[in-house]
């Protein structure tokens, strides 16, 4: 055990009993090593080469090691496949230190809790989350912080149904659970499965003593007692894993859900608004949308995005700015350009306040807060009073923290370097002292010369010299035939054969200027440096509220973009309860399809009148596109966006709920059909009358007739209970049945054309029912053989000749058999006149010899 037993050994064990969930990057001169399981970890983990310690002893200790100066690239792998580091530093130099090395964790770094740029996204937050669960299930408290941006809200939800909502909108990268867990609980499970990437914690409980609040007392009235012990628990996590530093005073904010427009994980999933599902980043609406120029602008516009308004005069607050930057397009375009310089102000305050900001990070500040000015300069031309309530400008004039960009912009200079240490960051004439040492590094022996020549002339010796060893450092020597002519204060340092050697304090103290020009000039640089990061730090607040104001007007001109680039109208929001869309456009789609191609479309609902629209038509025909595409207008229009169509008349909606596509869940062990149900399932228990519905072939997981029957019975749900505003669009033609006992349902269908067995889209939406679902003419287009092909119309044949007993009323529809088509035939005439005219559909000169040789081979077992 002597291995474990050195000094350098133990504190390392003391490092790692303070933190055993964390792997400890151990400061050892110019590397960070880790020892024992966190070696082995680390090593598989980074592709390091595991070595050992003490590897003559028995008791060898696993190890590997990084350089100091690539820790970052390393970190931020770790940090991606979720674990949890632990920095452990020298706390004093080594060369002037006396025995050990005193070493101390300074910080852990963990994926919630992360600050600098490179391991971040500079268009997305990166939120902390706690959840505390109240006792009995009454309420969980909600907290969310970013300490990148020094944001920090708080809310509650009534289950855990609404915090998996939450979790899908923000996207956490770590989460703390704690309150009253159940033992075994399956909610960390859940967690996972909506953000395969989240690393979830259970926190120990707060105990009796819990930590203070560092907030206005104010802001604290308006929080319940479980949103704040969520708060207190994330302030406490965020504080234990910053030990050294003093983490940024946060304005908490309340976040209420009430006052936005709710989109669940689901809808977030089937809308694809930030995430595709085939993992094409470039088709999403937020991709779609994101023309913002600073990264505080791309993440709010996310924001608003997966958290639409529901209030009508916030939201044509927001359309108000837009519409201005969409009417003066030269504004738009200058404010885009000067916007593009001023990088992430939000992010670099709080840098600063934590005292971690870098050289190059102070200059990026300084540019920033330059380019704000002109930013707001530019702005400021508007005299119209409406124009300058849009951008709020009326209240007065914009703190562009004037007083510490000028200070950068006067110490430092035009690209400092990325780490303090390798100096050259300040302007010469910034600082006396500064000016002195680099002067002196770059003339001091120019100045030597000068002193030599000044000593002659004051002494009359015209062979005097100073000159330099390095036993006796500087001296001026004199033939001894002058001696007599040196002044008295000057101090006889050695006689040598060839004359006398003196000092004298002038000389002295220029002397050891030079030695120690170099050390002095980096150390008051690093003394600059602090102050200057003290300087901004304390401004950081001020500069985040610059930086909000940026963004806000950022997101505008973005959209305002992308309107007047893709021909987007300002819509008419109103608290109603009508959605009305004329010739609307799904804006992914129409990105991506041929310009001119995609077909615009009409929408008119009205939870008081038309609110429950059966949407029929054939596969491919444009169904689920068109009712995407309503609910995307919807999410553009509340979030305070223009909208692809004519025009639009949008009605505050409070959620869009939706049920499209086809998928199961493995990890959870559910079916296609279960997954269906359990999404059905959670619309049916939270929608409103306020509501948008879609739903895209419900039932079709299961048997005919089980699925017909719950298509029938969740949309008179929708109509008769709900009333809320339903697209619907289904196979099962029989549905259109309710069009005519319910008088708010309506019957719609994307029309197609069969022309010569191919079937043509015309994607148009047309009122009243499909006529026919052209089933076997999609399959055709997707290549099925043709002998499959001619069986399929033989059988479509025969079905629509004896009826179809789904058409039945549903009241009669279980009496009927259900329909089996690998059901041998009673009759062998029949099967002969089936045979025939599937021979008579066969296409002769498309069969291949092995389909030819197939249907020979049925006619044979036929017989």
């Amino acid at each position: 055990m002597a291995g474990r037993d050195t000094p350098v050994m133990r504190q390392h064990a003391d490092a790692k009993r303070a933190y055993p969930d964390a792997i400890i990057f151990f400061r050892l001169g110019d590397f960070y090593e880790m020892f024992g399981e966190d070696a082995v970890v680390a090593a598989r983990a980074l592709d390091l080469v595991l070595t050992s310690r003490n590897k003559s002893q028995v008791d060898e200790i696993p190890m590997c090691g990084i350089p100091h100066h690539a820790a970052h690239s390393y970190l931020a792998r770790l940090l991606e496949k979720g674990f949890t580091v632990a920095i452990c530093e020298q706390m004093a130099d080594p060369a002037k230190c006396k025995g050990i090395v005193p070493r101390e964790v300074v910080r852990v770094v963990t994926p919630g809790l992360v600050t600098e740029q490179e391991h971040l996204d500079s268009t997305t937050n990166n939120w902390l989350l706690a959840a505390e669960i109240a006792p009995g299930g009454l309420g969980i408290g909600v907290s969310l912080l970013d300490l990148s941006t020094g944001e920090l809200a708080a809310t509650s939800v009534a289950d855990t149904t609404a915090l998996l909502a939450e979790v899908g909108r923000a996207e956490p990268r770590e989460l703390l659970l704690g309150g009253a867990l159940e033992p075994g609980d399956s909610l960390e499970r859940a967690m996972r499965l909506v953000l395969p990437r989240l690393v979830v914690r259970s926190d120990p409980d707060l105990g009796e003593q819990e930590p203070e609040l560092d907030i206005p007392s104010a802001d604290l009235a308006e929080f319940s007692a479980i949103e704040l012990r969520s708060v207190r628990r994330l302030l406490r996590y965020a504080r234990a894993c910053y030990p050294q530093h003093e983490l940024p005073r946060p304005r908490l904010t309340r976040w209420d859900s009430e006052t936005h427009l709710i989109l669940d994980e689901v809808a977030q999933r089937h809308l694809e608004l930030v995430h595709h599902a085939g993992g094409d980043k470039h088709a999403t609406l937020l991709a779609v949308l994101d023309q913002t120029a600073t990264p505080g602008g791309a993440r709010l516009l996310r924001r608003r995005l997966l958290s639409p308004l529901r209030d009508v005069a916030r939201i044509r607050r927001r359309l108000d700015t837009v519409e201005l930057f969409v009417v003066h397009a030269r504004l738009r375009s200058e404010l885009r350009r000067e916007l593009a310089t001023v990088g992430d102000l939000e992010r670099l305050a709080v840098r600063a306040w934590m005292g971690d900001s870098s050289p190059r990070e102070l200059g990026a500040l300084r540019d920033g807060l330059l380019a704000a000015a002109k930013v707001v300069e530019l702005l400021s031309g508007l005299k119209e009073q409406t124009e300058r309530e849009a951008l709020g400008l009326q209240t007065g004039p914009v703190d562009l923290v004037l007083d510490l960009s000028a200070e950068l912009e006067k110490a430092l200079v035009a690209r400092p370097p990325s780490q303090s240490k390798e100096g050259a960051i300040f302007l010469p004439e910034y600082d006396a002292q500064l000016e002195e040492c680099d002067a002196l590094r770059r003339t001091g022996s120019e100045r030597i010369v000068a002193l030599e020549a000044q000593l002659r002339d004051a002494t009359n010796i015209g062979s005097l010299k100073i000159r330099y060893t390095r036993v006796f450092g500087w001296y001026v020597e004199v033939g001894r035939s002058h001696a007599g002519r040196v002044p008295s204060e000057w101090r006889r340092k050695q006689t040598v054969a060839t004359g006398e050697r003196f000092t004298l304090p002038e000389l002295d103290e220029l002397a050891e200027k030079i030695s120690h020009a170099e050390e002095h000039h980096r150390e008051r640089e690093l003394e600059l440096f602090r102050q200057l990061v003290e300087l901004a730090g304390a401004a950081s607040e001020r500069i985040r509220e610059l930086s909000q104001r940026l963004s806000r007007w950022d997101v505008a001109a973005g959209l305002a973009e992308v309107a007047h680039r893709h021909d987007y109208r300002r819509p008419d929001v109103e608290d109603s309860t009508r959605l009305v869309i004329h010739e609307g456009r799904h804006p992914v789609v129409e990105r991506l399809t041929a310009l001119g191609r995609f077909v615009p479309n009409d929408c008119g609902l009205d939870s008081n009148e038309e609110r429950l629209w059966l949407v029929t038509g054939p596969n491919m025909a444009g169904k689920s596109t068109f009712l995407r595409q309503v609910a995307l207008i919807v999410v553009l229009a509340q979030m305070g966006s223009f909208v692809p169509a004519a025009s639009a008349t949008v009605g505050i909606v409070d959620r869009v709920l939706s049920r499209v596509g086809a998928s199961d869940n493995l990890a959870r062990g559910e079916s296609t059909f279960m997954v269906e149900m359990r999404e059905t399932s959670r619309i049916l228990k939270t929608a409103t009358r306020r509501s948008l519905v879609i739903l895209d072939e419900i039932g079709r997981g299961t048997s005919t007739y089980d699925g017909l029957a719950i298509a029938w019975s969740v949309a008179e749900y929708l109509h008769d209970a709900v009333g809320c505003k339903t697209l619907f669009a289904t196979h099962y033609h029989e549905l259109t049945e309710l069009s005519r006992t319910h008088r708010h349902a309506a019957n719609y269908s994307v029309s197609a054309k069969e022309l010569d067995g191919d079937v043509v889209f015309l994607h148009r939406l047309v009122a009243g029912a499909a006529s026919r679902s052209y089933g076997v003419a999609v399959a055709k287009l997707a290549g099925l053989p043709e002998w499959v092909l001619a069986r399929a119309r033989v059988l479509l044949s025969d079905l629509e000749a004896t009826g179809t007993p789904g058409k039945l009323p549903l009241s009669q529809a279980e009496a009927a058999p259900q329909l089996d088509l690998f059901a041998a035939r009673p009759a062998e005439p029949v099967v002969a006149k089936a045979e025939l005219e599937h021979l008579r559909q066969l296409d002769l000169d498309r069969l291949t010899p092995i389909e030819a040789l197939a249907f020979l081979h049925r006619l044979k077992s036929q017989l």
